[in-house]
């Protein structure tokens, strides 16, 4: 009887041991960086840092706008237009919309904004963010970067979604 007895503990055991391992691993695989970047300069920006930020003003994109300014860019709230007229001979005028910044940073992403789903730290939890930086005289992307999940001040999981946007935007630039 005693035989039986422990063999059912271990198989007990066992089993407990085999669904922990499971949830464990599965818990630990949904916390891998979707993170994606791609530059697409041949040589680094020489032109002063001033960009235009273009997306829906939620209230992470602060922390985007704050790290882009400590690295000593101008951030224009938008990618505004001007008309310029230019007189090309006695007869001729030509009239063009040209851009106030040269770069523009769209911005878009998702993350709850709700108590249930902030993080206690203040950060946040992405479902995804996607950021692209355009040259627009050259009418040419610099660079892409996407990613989900956590952002920074989000302990024990925190990532580095706002630091990353601010680096690679910082690492175009000469």
């Amino acid at each position: 009887m005693k035989y039986w007895y422990e063999n059912l503990l271990n198989y007990k055991f066992n089993l407990v041991r085999q669904a922990s391992i499971i949830v464990l691993t599965s818990f630990l695989l949904g916390c891998v960086s979707t993170k994606t970047q791609d530059v697409y300069l041949k040589s680094k920006i020489v032109a002063p840092k001033i960009i235009a930020i273009e997306g829906q003003r939620w209230p992470w994109f602060f922390e985007i706008e704050k790290r882009l300014r400590a690295k000593g860019f101008k951030i224009l709230r938008m990618a505004s237009q001007h008309v310029t007229t230019e007189k090309k001979s006695d007869k001729l005028t030509e009239s063009y919309n040209e851009a106030t910044s040269r770069y523009i940073l769209f911005v878009d992403g998702y993350a709850p904004n709700t108590g249930m789903t902030r993080c206690i730290g203040g950060g946040y939890n992405f479902q995804y963010i996607n950021v692209e930086l355009v040259d627009v005289q050259e009418n040419q992307t610099v660079f892409n970067y996407s990613n989900s999940g956590y952002s920074e001040n989000c302990p024990p999981l925190s990532g580095t979604i706002f630091t990353d946007i601010a680096d690679i935007v910082e690492n175009t630039w000469r």
